[in-house]
């Protein structure tokens, strides 16, 4: 994983905006939040032992977090999707990420959004590797205090690395690659003991476009 400063005065706009409307403190009342009940059990999920139990499955884990204590419905719905919202305004939310998207993917040419989520304190995203979805990712996060942190887990020197959270935004970048490629499929975590935003994108498989973008971001302009 590659830290990113973000330098790059829109990007900062944008994700602050969102941030602002994402903290204005009623999120509770229009947004549901996952896995209230597996707030205990944070340690196990985010864990050495969880981790190892995802390794063991193989290809036959979907890439896919298992638990993730942290509100839903920011993404627009797929189809099939039903009791999303909360309340009338819940709408509002999905707005304010459709509009993140337009101004972050026109200026970072990324290909698609994967994530956009905002954990409590004590909110967590389990053990796992985003095979199915490979490709060269984007990772930027906000965090109220810095109490907080992402995991990943070094396939080649077979050891955890930690990357602790700051307050305010931070980027990193990486390759989540594909099971036909075990050495570069990448496991990995978070946890938070405050809030935390988390906006994911991927690109194409492409190592110009990738040094472009880092380019972009650390850009001041």
């Amino acid at each position: 994983m590659k830290n990113v400063v973000i330098k790059n005065t829109e990007v900062l706009d944008a994700l602050d905006e969102y941030k602002d409307f994402l903290m204005r403190g009623d999120i509770d009342d229009h947004l549901f939040l996952m896995a209230e009940d597996k707030k205990e059990d944070r340690e196990y999920y985010t864990g050495p032992e969880f981790l190892k139990k995802v390794i063991s499955q193989g290809e036959n884990h979907g890439g896919y977090p298992d638990v993730m204590r942290s509100y839903t419905g920011l993404m627009p719905a797929k189809s099939g999707e039903n009791n999303r919202y909360k309340s009338s305004k819940s709408q509002e939310f999905v707005d304010a990420s459709s509009r993140l998207n337009s101004r972050l993917m026109e200026v970072l040419s990324a290909r698609t959004n994967t994530l956009n989520t905002v954990y409590p304190p004590d909110g967590f995203i389990s053990w796992h590797n985003n095979a199915n979805a490979s490709g060269y990712n984007i990772l930027f996060s906000w965090s109220e205090t810095g109490d907080g942190w992402f995991e990943y887990f070094d396939i080649v020197k077979q050891e955890r690395v930690r990357i602790n959270d700051v307050p305010g935004w931070q980027c990193k970048m990486g390759y989540f690659g594909p099971y036909y490629k075990p050495e570069t499929v990448c496991y990995h975590t978070a946890s938070t003991n405050c809030w935390r935003i988390s906006v994911a994108y991927v690109f194409a498989e492409a190592d110009t476009m990738w040094q472009y973008v880092i380019e972009d971001i650390e850009n001041p302009i």
